[in-house]
C-alpha cells in the first residue's frame, strides 16, 4: 500500500553543482532516486554508505514507486539508463531456464517469480553483468550491459516504522533531515511520513532566538517524535490557527485548546497525535493484518508472498532456490518438502551421507571405500577381481624371485637353494658363509676321526694388500672353505659312481651265469642222429 508522496528531496545549493535525490515512502521503506551518473559499483556504495541498498523490483508495487519517483524527476530521468540491485557476478553463468537468468540481488533479497527483462541477457560464465531500467519504456524494461557503465541509480531504506509530521500551534518552521540523506527539507504538504531516525529542527516565528528539535523515534508499539509538540504555541492558541496544533479535531474551553480525535482513534500521548484504535479490525487481508501509524499493511504467512491486490497471498516455489542443498525439493502450499537421494538418509531434518561400508556391501576379501552418497569396492594388493570375487594373484608367474618363489594368500615369499642364504632385499641368493664354515668344520672333524692330516696353506708375509684382506690372524687363507666345500660336494659323487659302477659289474657277472646255465642245458639234450631216423622207419614198414 502507498502512502502519499513524500517529499522533492532536490536541493539545489548555490553553486548548483550539487545532484538531485528525489524520494517517496510507503509504510515500510523509503526509495531515492539519484541524478549524477556514476557506474555500478559506485552507485552500490553510495546506498550502503547512507544505510540502504541498490532497489529492488520484485513485484508491481514497487514497480509504481519506480514510476512515481520517475515522474517527479521529470526531464531529468527521460530516455535515462537507471541501476537496480541485480547482478551476474564473475564466474557464474546465465542461466535461460531460471526467471532472473542467473542474476541475483545484491541486497540479499529471495528471488520471486516476478521479472521485467526487454530482451534475453547476453549469454557469458566469465564477465560481470548489472541490470539497468530503461526510463525511455513504459514499463521500465530491465536490460543487462557492463557494470562499468555510467548511469542514475535507486536505493531502498527500510525502517521499522514512521512518524507524522510535527504539529504546529502557531506560526514557524521544521527542517527534516533523512537519515539517507544529508541535506535537510523543509516541511511542506505533501510530507504525510518521515521514516524512524528522522532528525527535525523547529524554529517559531515569534521567537526567532528559540530553537528546538526532535527525532522520530519507537515508543513501545507507537513511532512518535521525542518532542511531540505542538510547537510554537503562544497565549493567542485557538482552533483558528493551525487547528490549535491538533492532530484531527479541536476544541476550545476555558481551559484553552483541546484535541480530541474522529471514531475509531484514540489521543496519544502527547495529547495532540490521533492512533487508529484497531486499524485491522475490518480490514481485508487474507492472511494476517499488522497495523501502522497510518492504518493497517496485509502480511503473509510463512511460504506465501502478497499478491498484486496486496489483500491476497500466493504460494511461494522455494524449490526455485536450491533450498535442499542439492537433492531432491518437493514444492507445498506454504512450504516445501525434501527428499535424500540415493546414497544419502534423513537425520534431523538434513540429509546426511549412508555408510554403505558399515554393512559389509562388498564381497569375500574385497575392500569397501564409502564416498559422499555412494561407496565402491576393490581388492587388496596380491588380490585381482574376478567378477565380483576378489582371487589371489599368483606373483610366483612373473619370477620375482631370484631362487625358489613360494606363493601365498595374497603374497609371495623368496627362498634359496643349499649354501645360500636370502639377501637383505627379500628376493636376491648369496652364499651362506656360516653354513659353508660349519661345513668345514664338520669335514675337517671328519679327516681328523680318518686318520687324514689336513694342510692349511699360509700366505707369505710379501703378500698384497688386497691379499691380506682374506688372511686369519692365525695366517690362513680364509677362502680354504671354498676347497674343503668343494671336496665334500665331489666325494659323495665318487661315492654314488663307485656304487653304480658295483652295480654294473653284479649285473654283468650274473648275467654271464645266466649264459652259462643255459648252455649246459642244452649239452644234456640227445639229438637223434639221421641214421636212426631212417631204422624208425624201416621197422614202421614192417609193421604195415
Amino acid at each position: 500500500m502507498l502512502c502519499a508522496l513524500l517529499a522533492v528531496l532536490c536541493v539545489l545549493l548555490a553553486t548548483e553543482s550539487a545532484h538531485c535525490a528525489i524520494s517517496k515512502c510507503t509504510a515500510s521503506a523509503c526509495f531515492s532516486l539519484h541524478t549524477e551518473k556514476v557506474e555500478f559499483q559506485k552507485a552500490v556504495a553510495n546506498c550502503y554508505d547512507n544505510g540502504g541498498y541498490l532497489i529492488t523490483v520484485r513485484d508491481n508495487n514497487d514497480l509504481e514507486v519506480l514510476k512515481s519517483l520517475l515522474a517527479l524527476a521529470g526531464k531529468r530521468s527521460a530516455r535515462e539508463k537507471v541501476w537496480i540491485g541485480l547482478k551476474l557476478s564473475k564466474g557464474s553463468c546465465v542461466l535461460s531456464d531460471e526467471v532472473l537468468h542467473g542474476f541475483r540481488w545484491i541486497s540479499g533479497a529471495p528471488d520471486s517469480s516476478y521479472s521485467n527483462w526487454k530482451k534475453e541477457p547476453m549469454s557469458t560464465c566469465t564477465e560481470e553483468r548489472c541490470v539497468s531500467l530503461s526510463t525511455s519504456t513504459k514499463d521500465l524494461k530491465w536490460s543487462d550491459g557492463s557494470c562499468k557503465a555510467h548511469g542514475h541509480y535507486m536505493c531502498v531504506y527500510y525502517f521499522r516504522g514512521m512518524c507524522k509530521p510535527l504539529l504546529f500551534a502557531g506560526p514557524g518552521e521544521v527542517n527534516y533531515t533523512l537519515p539517507f540523506l544529508n541535506v535537510p527539507i523543509k516541511q511542506d504538504g505533501d510530507l504525510d511520513m518521515l521514516p524512524h531516525a528522522t532528525y527535525a529542527e523547529i524554529a517559531c516565528a515569534y521567537d526567532s532566538d528559540m530553537k528546538t528539535s526532535s527525532v522520530c523515534e519507537e515508543k513501545g508499539a507507537q513511532f512518535v517524535w521525542e518532542k511531540p509538540g505542538p510547537f510554537c504555541a503562544s497565549d493567542l492558541r485557538d482552533c483558528k490557527n493551525r487547528n490549535g496544533g491538533c492532530d484531527q479535531l479541536c476544541f476550545e474551553d476555558k481551559t484553552g485548546v483541546r484535541c480530541e480525535c474522529k471514531k475509531d482513534y484514540y489521543l496519544g500521548d502527547d495529547k495532540v497525535t490521533c492512533f487508529l484504535k484497531d486499524p485491522c479490525r475490518n480490514s481485508p487481508c487474507k492472511h494476517k493484518c499488522t497495523p501502522n501509524p497510518t492504518g493497517f499493511v496485509c502480511t503473509c504467512l510463512d511460504g506465501f508472498d502478497l499478491s498484486e491486490d496486496n489483500v491476497s497471498c500466493g504460494d511461494v516455489d522455494e524449490c526455485t532456490q536450491d533450498i535442499c542443498n542439492g537433492h531432491i525439493c518437493h514444492n507445498k502450499q506454504g512450504g516445501y518438502e525434501c527428499e535424500c537421494k540415493k546414497g544419502f538418509k534423513e537425520v534431523n531434518g538434513m540429509c546426511q551421507d549412508i555408510d554403505e561400508c558399515a554393512e559389509s556391501v562388498c564381497a569375500h576379501r574385497a575392500k569397501c571405500l564409502n564416498s559422499e552418497g555412494s561407496f565402491s569396492c576393490y581388492c587388496s594388493p596380491g588380490f585381482r577381481k574376478n567378477e565380483d570375487q576378489c582371487v589371489d594373484v599368483d606373483e610366483c608367474l612373473s619370477r620375482p624371485c631370484e631362487g625358489i618363489c613360494s606363493n601365498t594368500d595374497g603374497s609371495y615369499t623368496c627362498s634359496c637353494s643349499p649354501g645360500f642364504r636370502l639377501a637383505k632385499n627379500g628376493i636376491s641368493c648369496v652364499p651362506d658363509q656360516t653354513r659353508a664354515r660349519h661345513s668345514e668344520i664338520l669335514l675337517t672333524t671328519r679327516f681328523d676321526q680318518l686318520g687324514i692330516t689336513t694342510v692349511t696353506p699360509r700366505l707369505n708375509t710379501d703378500t698384497t694388500a688386497e691379499s691380506h684382506k682374506s688372511v686369519r690372524k692365525d695366517g690362513s687363507i680364509v677362502g680354504s672353505w671354498i676347497l674343503v666345500y668343494a671336496l665334500s660336494s665331489i666325494i659323495p659323487l665318487v661315492l654314488l659312481i663307485t656304487l653304480t659302477v658295483v652295480i654294473v659289474i653284479h649285473r654283468w657277472n650274473r648275467s654271464r651265469k645266466d649264459a652259462k646255465k643255459k648252455s649246459a642245458t642244452a649239452d644234456s639234450y640227445c639229438w637223434v642222429s639221421s641214421g636212426y631216423t631212417n631204422h624208425l622207419e624201416t621197422q614202421r614198414n614192417r609193421i604195415y
